[in-house]
């Protein structure tokens, strides 16, 4: 019943539909056609081998995955043919005068033989040899021995191309299989040490690289913060190796598309290349040649022609649930692009409805799942209304995936896992934000560049340097007239935390510096109903007991959101994930938040991601850390309470200031922030901004500042004291 209404829909759409038809052949009805789409001047190559459903074939992807054995472009070629009958044979098939294998898309994709009625004897036995009785293959066949025979046969056979790649495919898929558990032997023997990339894998990783490398089309889903990017450049790393892989596509969130370049030029020696900008900078880009091609979603949408014309060897989706839904533009556009190797790397391949696994199994395999309407039929229950209320037989679907699916919890590889892992999240700033930031830059510019500074200078200067930090964080901050929503943090926040929370994790701890910027993520929190508590400097002793109560034993409770009021003194340990939405000019402040969770009583790893604007103050004072590890270093060996911006030391900060507004030089290898180097550098730069504002004209130029910097600075001034009496008393 439901087959046939399949069939009905498409005999609807070949009547509707607006096709020019050319025949190919001689023949007047059994021949290749040729179905041209006018209004969208698509066309596919259509056989014609009888008038009954499943003898018949069509180039189009529906034909192939629909298991109908017949689509539109078929149906619309044998209506022609029907009206055209007067004077055609009156025989249903097409006479077989040459032996063909061919591949049969019905139910189940198989290969076939038809052989010519009377076959000669050596074709007979191979056809018995290797086919029962309907022409099927026979299960467990050797196909290379099949080809060889073909080959040796004195009557030629006909090998059609889709028959030959279903061969290929086959014949590789078993050599691989033999080759992924060669390597896991070895490995668990320990005769095998892949030297992959330049970093040592840990052992689930190793496992997670083999499982890519070797099955072709496939699916990591580890949660997130296990190392998806990690096990996907050590699977390319093998297939180069030993595959001859020479042109590898990513597609990834635009958010995540630099993380990629850092995480490439770390790890291996290929050549990656960004494809971004307009028009014409694409256009150019496309002709550089390269190893590693790297595009968000969007520019696939725009060049989907352009990167099918690369024949990447290798496509890999990140962050792939954002092709979950079938039904969108951007959906149908990654599903074009064409590869022979595909990676889909997501750490929530399901996150609401079982469709949503659907549309992204289908872009590494549209026959895996069957076809939608099928699917759907299979495992949706449904009330009398047509509503989705939940799903069955979820077991078949598991072990439909198995051979192509690879999922570690991280409660599963605790055991393989370090105590704690730090991920920078570059982020691209948005137009609006660029804008901002351009002005501000250029008015911090003008400002060192001069000779002398006046009081009125130096307090626009602390106050620029504000506004910068707050336009990095949200557009909004620094302008009222930009909507909250113009802030990629918030965005990026949002999706991780979603992610985060659907694959287990129960427990995350977010800080910033900005109450008001807290406040913005406070109520996108509010609209997605996800629990939280919200830790700040005006909240009272009893309300902040009850906030950490509240955040520890209730179980919809998952996020604590937190000023920098509460990096020190609390214990979360019962959680286990960290997002810093800022970099403290104050490495010890970024020390502290992760001490608030990576303490005595934490058993679990714990992992901490640290978002940066690319291009801004944020990014230009990091690398400017990174350069110059010796910044104000004699201030470590000075006895004076007070520093003044005209002093020797308070003009080296203005000199440091000189070069964030010079256009930063690109980076050969630029390496991900570790917090580690950055408290060990940063130090002597905050300790020489904090002696600088310890001066008279310092505390007037802090009226003008931020309430919450100016807390953070009282704060830090407090911690230096404490530190200096300990010393002191030791």
């Amino acid at each position: 019943m439901l087959r046939e209404e399949q069939l009905d829909l498409r005999r609807q759409r070949a009547a509707q539909s607006l096709f020019r038809i050319e025949n190919l052949g001689r023949n007047k009805v059994f021949s290749d056609y040729r179905v041209i789409n006018n209004p969208k001047n698509t066309a596919y190559r259509v056989s014609i081998r009888g008038f009954n459903t499943g003898e018949n074939f069509c180039e189009c992807p529906d034909f192939k995955i629909n298991t109908l054995g017949s689509c539109k472009h078929i149906i619309a070629v044998l209506d022609v043919l029907q009206k055209n009958a007067q004077g055609l044979p009156k025989r249903k098939h097409a006479q077989v005068t040459r032996p063909e294998i061919i591949v049969r898309y019905d139910t189940k994709l198989r290969l076939a033989i038809l052989l010519p009625h009377r076959p000669s004897p050596a074709l007979l036995a191979l056809g018995q040899t290797y086919f029962d009785s309907n022409g099927d293959i026979k299960p467990n066949a050797d196909l290379a021995e099949l080809m060889r025979q073909v080959e040796k046969n004195p009557e030629e056979i006909t090998v059609y191309s889709d028959a030959l790649d279903f061969i290929n495919d086959e014949l590789e898929s078993h050599k691989m299989g033999l080759r992924e558990n060669e390597l896991r032997t070895l490995y668990a023997n320990d005769q095998w040490h892949p030297k992959l990339l330049q970093t040592e894998l840990l052992p689930y990783q190793v496992e997670g690289a083999l499982f890519l490398a070797h099955r072709s089309r496939c699916i990591l889903a580890d949660d997130m913060g296990l190392g998806k990017t990690i096990q996907a450049m050590a699977a390319v790393e093998l297939m180069a190796r030993e595959r001859n892989l020479e042109r590898v596509l990513v597609v990834t969130p635009a958010s995540l598309k630099f993380q990629w370049v850092e995480e490439i030029r770390k790890f291996t020696s290929r050549q990656v290349q960004v494809i971004d900008g307009s028009e014409k900078e694409r256009e150019n880009a496309y002709s550089t040649p390269t190893f590693y091609r790297i595009v968000n979603y969007d520019i696939v949408k725009n060049d989907l022609l352009k990167l099918n014309a690369w024949e990447p060897d290798l496509v890999i989706l990140d962050e792939a649930q954002r092709i979950k839904n079938w039904e969108a533009e951007t959906t149908r556009e990654v599903k074009k692009l064409k590869s022979k190797f595909a990676f889909v790397l997501t750490g929530t391949p399901l996150e609401n409805r079982l469709e949503e696994l659907y549309s992204i199994v289908e872009f590494v395999d549209a026959r895996r799942l069957g076809p939608a309407f099928q699917f759907l039929e299979d495992h949706r229950i449904i009330d009398t209304a047509g509503k989705t209320i939940g799903y069955r037989n979820l077991d078949q679907v598991r072990e439909k995936l198995k051979p192509i699916l690879l999922r570690r919890s991280r409660d599963k590889i605790l055991q393989d896992l370090p105590e704690k892992v730090d991920t920078p999240i570059h982020l691209e700033l948005s137009t609006t934000q660029q804008k901002l930031h351009a002005e501000a830059m250029e008015q911090l510019a003008k400002l060192v560049a001069r000779k002398n500074l006046t009081q009125i200078d130096r307090t626009r200067l602390l106050k620029i340097l504000a506004r910068l930090r707050l336009i990095c964080n949200c557009a909004s901050l620094a302008d009222d007239k930009t909507s909250p929503m113009d802030s990629p943090k918030t965005t990026e926040l949002m999706i991780r935390l979603k992610d985060l929370i659907v694959s287990g994790t129960k427990k995350i701890v977010v800080f910033c510096e900005s109450k008001e910027f807290l406040i913005s993520i406070e109520s996108m929190l509010k609209k997605n109903s996800l629990g939280y508590v919200f830790l700040h400097g005006q909240l009272p002793g009893v309300s902040r007991a009850n906030i950490i109560k509240q955040f520890r034993d209730d179980p919809n409770t998952m996020i604590f959101l937190s000023t920098d009021a509460g990096s020190t003194g609390l214990n979360l340990q019962f959680a286990d994930t960290l997002f810093n939405l800022d970099i403290p000019w104050n490495p010890a402040v970024l020390k502290q938040r992760m001490a608030r969770i990576h303490r005595m009583g934490q058993k679990k790893p714990v992992q901490s991601f640290q978002f940066i604007m690319q291009a801004s103050i944020e990014e230009k004072v990091l690398v400017s850390l990174q350069k110059k590890n010796q910044l104000f270093e004699n201030l470590f060996g000075k006895t004076e309470d007070e520093i003044e911006l005209s002093s020797n030391l308070g003009q080296e900060f203005l000199n440091q200031a000189k070069i964030w507004t010079q256009p930063q030089e690109p980076q050969a290898n630029p390496h991900p922030l570790n917090s580690a180097d950055l408290i060990a550098t940063a130090i002597p730069f905050f300790e020489a901004l904090i002696n600088c504002l310890k001066t008279p004209e310092g505390n007037r130029a802090l009226d003008s500042v931020p309430e919450p910097l100016k807390n953070h600075f009282f704060s830090l001034c407090k911690q230096i004291s404490d530190q200096k009496k300990d010393t002191s008393s030791n």
